[in-house]
């Protein structure tokens, strides 16, 4: 099974957009969100509906989250609560809908989902969280491979031995998956990079190759 991973569209439909055509090339089984679909950009709705004939699962971000809980969009800062105010206005009832059903987190083909931080922490940057917690994610969850978003940043994560190595991705490639390792892929944003590079970023697990493609469009 292939499964594309993407996460921070933030309402960017061309680069969305995009990144569904680099993907053709893939043959992919399932496509996955990790959140925060919406906010920052301008176009919403189509965004979304986008997602929605791409038959995307998508998890939930904290963008989504402030839709939803009003006391948490009250922690925003103006500059980012505006524009999402903005995206909540333009959607159509069943876009409203396909957010307000996005759970915390997902697990599928010995691979965990979520937006911030595992195992179901919406807000939580991965890069927040210390050794030991994750020594302790991985030491005590069934799956293999974790993937995050949240930071807008392509890291990998791996775990074996007990030791926790920390890794920067600059460039597209492969990552060959070994039975006696954990890894866990933050796969940066779709619309807004806070890399050193402006692309989109994705990923793509294959559970027969048994290995994570990732890939970069435009920038």
């Amino acid at each position: 099974m292939k499964i594309a991973v993407f996460s921070d569209v933030h309402s960017c439909y061309s680069k969305m957009a995009a990144v569904f055509e680099d993907m053709e090339k893939y043959q992919i089984d399932q496509f996955i969100c990790l959140g925060d679909i919406i906010g920052y950009g301008d176009q919403p709705e189509k965004t979304i509906k986008l997602l929605m004939e791409k038959n995307v699962v998508s998890v939930r971000g904290n963008h989504e989250l402030a839709m939803f809980d009003r006391q948490y969009l009250e922690c925003f800062p103006k500059a980012i609560k505006q524009p999402l105010l903005d995206n909540i206005v333009m959607l159509s009832t069943k876009s409203v809908r396909y957010l307000e059903n996005t759970p915390a987190c997902l697990k599928l083909e010995n691979c965990h989902f979520v937006h911030g931080t595992p195992p179901d922490k919406l807000t939580t940057y991965i890069y927040d969280v210390s050794d030991y917690y994750l020594k302790s994610l991985f030491n005590n969850t069934q799956e293999q491979i974790f993937f995050t978003g949240h930071t807008h940043k392509l890291k990998l994560i791996t775990y074996k031995d007990r030791i926790v190595l920390r890794k920067r991705i600059t460039k597209n490639c492969t990552i060959p998956l070994e039975e006696n390792q954990k890894y866990l892929l933050n796969v940066g944003s779709i619309g807004f990079s806070r890399d050193d590079f402006e692309a989109s970023k994705y990923a793509i697990y294959d559970s027969i190759k048994k290995h994570i493609i990732v890939r970069m469009v435009g920038g």
